[in-house]
């Protein structure tokens, strides 16, 4: 990391006076007892991480509330310390730092099916301009009609300003330029990566068997069925940054 630690200090006193980067609050969950800071990104296992970790914690949500766990006052996050502790989480060997990264491809389009392709509440405008900018039909007082990939992905690709972090690159929400990770795992070895780690730090049993359940799941569903090459071109475009960072074929539409 190029950033000294004085440095880091005052970036991390900007982050909290200023609104706030989500990965700082939102998205992080650190541990000064277990020694961990995990960076949770969206669709990305992020409700099964979190899940796993509160619970080691003693603020895990009560029974049959998973969704709790993503709640504003969910936690411990990075900003839930003083900045001194916050420095140390993210220089010391003595923490582990480690996030899990996915197929952008597959990505979009499980958020698609979690927020998009049924009538979530919290993404009633969205939708609603997705239906208007393609001209679904009008019925019943309101444009209906399910929302089809296609749309969803050209929609948001030609207004970022619709974008949550849900879409966002991951490698912006990685905050790496600041983070010094160790573990950079991927999705589509997540069953086998994320019970090791949390071995490696020496988690219970009982935090492992979360570790193994599914708590937001979506359809599995073929790239090559929703994805042609003129919008994985398009996709491929936009997350470059992802593809390129993390390892992720161009052409892996065509077989994921």
């Amino acid at each position: 990391m190029g950033m000294d630690e004085v440095a880091l200090a005052r970036y991390i006193e900007a982050v909290r006076a200023g609104d706030g980067h989500a990965s700082w609050d939102y998205h992080s969950r650190a541990s000064v007892v277990h020694r961990y800071v995990a960076m949770t990104i969206p669709k990305v296992a992020c409700s099964t991480i979190k899940m796993a970790l509160q619970t080691w914690e003693g603020c895990g949500p009560e029974p049959g509330r998973w969704a709790d766990v993503h709640a504003g006052w969910a936690g411990p996050t990075l900003l839930a310390y003083p900045t001194a502790q916050i420095v140390a989480m993210l220089r010391s060997p003595d923490y582990l730092r480690f996030s899990f990264v996915r197929n952008p491809y597959s990505r979009l389009v499980s958020a698609w099916q979690s927020k998009l392709a049924w009538e979530a509440p919290q993404y009633g405008q969205l939708r609603a301009s997705i239906r208007e900018a393609c001209g679904y039909r009008f019925a019943g007082g309101r444009r209906a009609g399910p929302i089809t990939f296609r749309d969803a992905a050209e929609y948001l690709l030609a207004n970022p300003a619709a974008f949550d972090d849900h879409w966002t690159q991951q490698t912006g929400l990685l905050a790496a330029d600041v983070i010094d990770y160790q573990i950079i795992g991927r999705f589509e070895r997540f069953g086998q990566d994320f019970p090791a780690i949390l071995r490696r730090l020496h988690a219970p049993a009982g935090v492992l068997d979360i570790a193994s359940r599914v708590f937001n799941p979506t359809r599995p569903t073929a790239l090559a069925s929703v994805y042609d090459a003129a919008l994985a071109r398009r996709v491929y475009g936009h997350y470059i940054a992802d593809f390129e960072t993390f390892g992720y074929h161009r052409g892996s539409w065509r077989s994921a």
